[in-house]
């Protein structure tokens, strides 16, 4: 296996490397895709209800005319209008999905304050598109009715929450109930989010701090079994970390009582 030096006693294998910078190059190509489909999704939007209303006109003279034409083009007509109300239904749900992807690119890109509530509903949303969290998981919302804006830049909080979904998500590939909770509240001091799963929970074996260290990881090996697609080299909850402890943040894992993990980010206010 190949290494690369990173100092003078850092040697990693080059597929650590080539993972963490994957994202990179997809996320870039992401966005560069969600732009150019932006506008042929909307001009397809127009031109369906066009033909919608078009179809509406249609239908109202065919229902007005008389004969064995008007007759056998009628359910022909209602048919074609079922068919394009179904596809303006399906361009409704791609476009608000697209919508999704740029809202949260935006926050990630701006250096304003965050509004979690808003990051964590569209995370939900865009978690859609992950074929296992879409039709396996079930994505509960819980959170506090009012939460102040943080001073916290977008492009950290947001990957820092996607690498504990992530660990979320992997915990419950073999559950037999999949269930993510994201939440909010706001203490004296801090806003806290929280992602709990009903996964694997964590290991008996290693300490809760242990598995923030950069190539610590301890999944059961079934549940690596299970995800045959990803690597998993023990850098997500470094990297949620690091990311988060310059605006004085802190992130903990605990068991929960009824079994899997939750995770929280005690971000101040």
């Amino acid at each position: 296996m190949r290494v690369v030096k990173t100092g003078a006693e850092n040697e990693y294998p080059v597929e650590v490397w080539a993972e963490l910078d994957r994202p990179a190059h997809v996320g870039r190509l992401l966005r560069g895709l969600i732009h150019n489909i932006n506008g042929p999704l909307q001009n397809i939007s127009m031109l369906l209800e066009l033909m919608d209303r078009h179809q509406v006109k249609i239908n109202a003279h065919l229902f007005a005319a008389s004969g064995s034409l008007a007759e056998a083009l009628r359910p022909l007509c209602d048919a074609q209008r079922g068919r394009i109300q179904r596809i303006i239904d399906q361009v409704r749900l791609f476009s608000e999905m697209l919508k999704d992807f740029m809202v949260l690119h935006e926050i990630e890109v701006n250096e304003s304050e965050v509004e979690v509530n808003l990051i964590l509903e569209k995370l939900r949303c865009i978690y859609r598109a992950d074929l296992f969290c879409k039709h396996q998981v079930t994505v509960q919302m819980r959170p506090a009715a009012k939460v102040p804006l943080l001073r916290v830049r977008g492009r950290h909080l947001v990957p820092a929450l996607e690498h504990l979904m992530e660990n979320a998500l992997l915990s419950m590939r073999t559950s037999p109930e999949k269930t993510l909770i994201l939440s909010s509240e706001v203490t004296a001091h801090h806003v806290v989010i929280g992602i709990q799963d009903t996964g694997c929970g964590l290991p008996q074996n290693r300490r809760g701090e242990e598995l923030f260290e950069p190539f610590v990881t301890a999944w059961p090996d079934e549940v690596r079994e299970a995800d045959k697609i990803n690597q998993h080299f023990g850098l997500g909850l470094t990297l949620a970390l690091g990311l988060l402890q310059p605006y004085g943040a802190t992130v903990s894992l605990m068991p929960h009582e009824s079994g899997g993990t939750v995770a929280k980010i005690f971000l101040p206010k």
